[in-house]
């Protein structure tokens, strides 16, 4: 709507999990980094955590970005009340397993067989866990034992557990000890510093084909931070509700003043627990 204002060929800050936007500071290249390694050498666990809005499924699209095309990936997104047989009957669709399955045995049989077709092939695969903080105990321990799908040499299965920093502590417990030590790779992704605002947004802006200069003036950084604490959604946010706001009014680039009344104004409906229902709902 207010693209063509100010210079853009599309949305710098829609809340979607694009990793064209996905700007490299350390904490996220450090993922990046770890995520390839993780999955490409065939590590078999890798955790991947962080606080919500922090990034995490843009950084896992960006990296099957840059994993071999030889690499599939099963993705498992909505955990909350799932059981073992659950698990694994989405695990099946997801990798496209066919047959007539009614028992557990019977899932693992067919998908070790897939598995080791996959391998003689010389193809790799990888289970995504979105949101594991909702796994009980029983479930991840079902996790765990897919782990034992394996050769004498190599992991047949990369198991990619990602969730909010409650899955570290969860993991911690003395009952999930097993599972904790299979895990070689880990990541936490952390918020954006204070002086890492300015070129978060500019990194967007750039990539939508604008000039950060001609849409925010000076200034307004600090506003943008104490708004999110760092989050790199809410900054998001923040800037789309802003940029609307500065179209409407046809002010550009976009003065400090309207980024802190804009921020009030936000964060007195937040106060209210008027925040609209897009912020929880899209993913990390």
């Amino acid at each position: 709507m207010y693209e063509s204002f100010f210079g853009l060929r599309e949305p710098a800050f829609a809340l979607t999990p694009d990793p064209r936007f996905l700007w490299l500071s350390e904490t996220h290249e450090e993922g990046l980094a770890a995520l390839f390694y993780g999955i490409t050498r065939r590590k078999g666990f890798i955790l991947l955590t962080g606080e919500v809005g922090a990034g995490k499924t843009t950084l896992l699209r960006a990296a099957f970005d840059q994993i071999p095309a030889e690499t599939e990936s099963a993705m498992v997104m909505n955990t909350a009340g799932l059981g073992p047989l659950d698990l694994l009957k989405l695990i099946a669709v997801e990798l496209r397993i066919d047959g007539e399955f009614h028992s557990k045995v019977d899932y693992i049989i067919a998908l070790n067989a897939f598995l080791l077709e996959r391998l003689e092939a010389g193809l790799n695969t990888v289970l995504i866990i979105d949101e594991a903080q909702n796994l009980g105990p029983e479930l991840l321990e079902e996790v765990r034992l897919l782990s034992n799908l394996e050769t004498g040499t190599v992991k047949l299965l990369q198991i990619v557990l990602t969730g909010q920093p409650e899955l570290r502590r969860n993991l911690a417990s003395a009952g999930l000890r097993q599972l904790r030590q299979r895990i070689a790779i880990e990541h936490h992704v952390e918020f954006l510093k204070p002086d890492q605002v300015a070129s978060y947004l500019a990194y967007r802006i750039g990539v939508a084909g604008g000039r950060y200069e001609e849409v925010f003036a000076p200034g307004s950084e600090a506003t943008f931070y104490a708004f999110s604490a760092g989050c790199p959604r809410l900054v998001s946010l923040l800037a789309d509700r802003v940029l609307l706001s500065a179209y409407g009014k046809g002010l550009r680039p976009v003065p400090p003043s309207l980024v802190d009344s804009k921020a009030k104004e936000m964060d007195a409906a937040r106060s209210e627990g008027l925040t609209e229902p897009i912020e929880l709902e899209l993913e990390d």
